[in-house]
């Protein structure tokens, strides 16, 4: 029903002899990207411009994009590398950014496909033809441009950040964020204004492409202007790719399975304030120092070897009272070698799970009073954190606080929102005993739908002033440990310490120190 939408939209930019009929074969009359597909070549009837929706392509933008393929100066054979960059293009638009098609394909190829498989060169057949059809006119200021850009992009290529994504494989919304990131000094220059700027993603409409047939001299004149202002910004350009800290691409592409890009434009933004700022390049650090040490976490098991209720599965350990009858069909010198190098199978016994579900809510401080250091240490203990718990099966609520509680995240091992811990802003003061009365009325609510064993941890600063009587109020619903990260030397004064049933003291020199607040952290984590 879309596509023949389109088609109506393109019969409104066809001639019409004196009968009514089109003026031009249908073969003609469509766009040649669509010419391909399997739409009936019939006369479509007259749309309306209201009928247009953004859920379609606009074949007059299509082809402005297509053509502006003539300028871009990475080439490969293969045409899936082309619907790929019409999806990075699309992500991009969808993110308020419509940037240039050939400048999404040229860096994104150059982030993606190892040398061995693109070329860069001039499109020296479509420009040629360009110039022919009279769409493009060649000049000493032209050749210069062009060949400013052809050496900014090799000299991308050769970055080491370049090199590492080509052989790391970035995933699309990631991979759309590196180049919002890279093109930032340019981005009020060349993006295009438009509510429906989306390319199509079928094979059929970039196999065998010769864009240089759709160039016209405004669309040439366009990318001239891109190219200039490119190649004039070209060193803030690079400077802008150096930026982008290569263990924060590393910590995102550890959690691609993540989900990233499952809520559209909302993440696709919370991966591009993760590459442009800068604290969370040092929580991103910290946290590969952690995770190590939690990614061996495991599930326990629901079986067990000694004898009560029923069976549950087969197991290569367990007593022999227990073990497989067929078993016993091997003779004696090769039942002794199974037996010896832990070969046998025995019926494993169901055990039965008395424990109530447990919760585990993990609030971090996110106020003034934890800004630089503070914030590294508590957002890269609260990532390792939540990764353990969700590894072991449990439930795992993230909430940043000030002087509120802000949005649940219901993390899981599937889905940490690594982009939304990192860059996450606090927006207000603080007002800790409003925040621990909010906590609290929230458990009680929970207990009352849904009771659970909870397990709060808090990370916050050295002066968290909270009410003692709110605290005894939460004790009764949860588990309370605190983790302080001090800003003096003197010792922790609160008189709610006692309360608590667990705590840790991060001392200041501790945070100046890479492996003390390593081991610290580690310390934190193994008592869990």
């Amino acid at each position: 029903m879309g596509a023949q939408c389109v088609v109506g939209v393109w019969a409104m930019m066809v001639p019409v002899d004196g009968d009514g009929a089109a003026g031009v074969p249908p073969e003609v009359a469509l766009p040649w990207w669509l010419r391909s597909t399997s739409i009936p070549r019939t006369r479509q009837p007259m749309a309306s411009a209201h009928t247009a929706t953004v859920f379609e392509t606009d074949p007059i933008t299509v082809e402005r994009e297509l053509a502006s393929l003539t300028f871009s100066r990475v080439v490969s054979a293969n045409p899936m590398v082309l619907v790929r960059a019409a999806h990075w293009h699309n992500l991009l638009d969808a993110l308020g950014l419509g940037l240039p098609f050939f400048l999404v394909h040229d860096l994104g190829l150059l982030l993606t496909q190892p040398m061995s498989q693109i070329t860069l060169q001039r499109r020296d057949k479509s420009l040629k033809l360009a110039v022919e059809r009279g769409a493009l006119k060649v000049d000493p200021i032209w050749e210069r441009v062009v060949q400013g850009y052809g050496e900014l992009l090799v000299d991308l290529a050769r970055s080491e950040l370049c090199q590492k994504a080509a052989s790391s494989g970035l995933q699309d919304e990631l991979l759309a964020a590196v180049i919002a990131k890279v093109l930032e000094p340019v981005q009020t220059a060349v993006v295009r204004k438009g509510h429906n700027r989306k390319l199509p993603l079928t094979v059929s409409t970039y196999d065998g492409l010769e864009p240089g047939h759709f160039l016209n001299t405004s669309i040439a004149d366009e990318v001239k202007s891109t190219l200039q202002t490119i190649v004039d910004a070209r060193t803030r350009i690079r400077v802008c790719l150096e930026e982008i800290d290569l263990d924060t691409l590393k910590l995102l592409e550890m959690f691609k399975s993540d989900g990233v890009g499952g809520e559209g434009a909302a993440d696709l933004l919370d991966l591009y304030r993760a590459l442009a700022t800068p604290a969370a390049h040092d929580i991103a650090n910290f946290s590969l120092d952690l995770l190590p040490s939690v990614l061996e976490t495991k599930r326990s098991s629901g079986v067990q070897t000694f004898s009560v209720d029923g069976y549950a599965s087969i197991e290569t350990r367990g007593n022999l009272d227990n073990l497989l009858p067929s078993e016993l069909a091997y003779d004696d010198d090769l039942f002794d070698r199974r037996y010896a190098d832990n070969e046998l199978f025995y019926y494993g016994r169901e055990k039965q799970d008395t424990q109530r579900e447990r919760l585990h809510y993990i609030l971090v401080d996110a106020s003034a009073s934890m800004r630089g250091l503070r914030t590294v240490f508590a957002r890269g203990l609260a990532l390792a954190l939540a990764k353990k718990m969700t590894l072991r099966g449990e439930t795992v609520w993230l909430r940043f606080f000030d002087s509120r509680l802000y949005e649940r995240q219901e993390l899981t091992a599937s889905r940490m929102r690594i982009p939304y811990l990192l860059c996450f802003r606090s927006e207000r003061g603080r007002n800790t005993t409003r925040v621990f009365s909010e906590l609290e009325r929230e458990l009680a609510r929970l207990m009352r739908e849904s009771p659970k064993e909870v397990v709060v941890t808090f990370i916050t600063h050295g002066r968290c002033q909270v009410d003692a009587k709110v605290i005894d109020t939460l004790k009764g619903k949860a588990t309370l440990s605190g983790v302080f990260v001090t800003t003096q030397t003197d010792e922790l004064q609160l008189d709610w310490l006692d309360r608590l049933h667990s705590k840790h003291v991060i001392a200041p020199d501790v945070l100046g120190n890479k492996s003390a607040r390593k081991g610290e952290a580690l310390k934190i984590l193994g008592g869990r």
